[in-house]
């Protein structure tokens, strides 16, 4: 029997709604009030800051994982980030 070729992978709109820019600008947000760069962000991440800025711009997604690292440098709570968002997301 032959195998069917793999569907093609269909890009993720959620990086570009409403509800992911707002997530980012909280992310932003959380990082200016603990007055931090993004360069000392990625120092503490073991990061680039052009990774950051990707981030920032939305050009790169993030991951849970990764979520709960940039809470622990930028010294926020990621579970209230995420009930915050949802907020937002019941809100609309």
């Amino acid at each position: 029997m032959a195998r069917r070729p793999p569907a093609p992978r269909q890009r993720v709109k959620s990086m570009h709604s409403a509800e992911y820019e707002r997530f980012i600008e909280m992310l932003i947000e959380r990082r200016r009030a603990a007055k931090l760069t993004q360069q000392q962000v990625a120092d503490g991440l073991g990061w680039s800051q052009s990774l950051i800025a990707k981030i920032e711009k939305f050009e790169r997604r993030v991951d849970v994982v990764e979520l709960i690292q940039i809470a622990s440098v930028v010294g926020f709570d990621p579970v209230r980030l995420v009930r915050d968002i949802r907020a937002y997301m019941l809100d609309e």
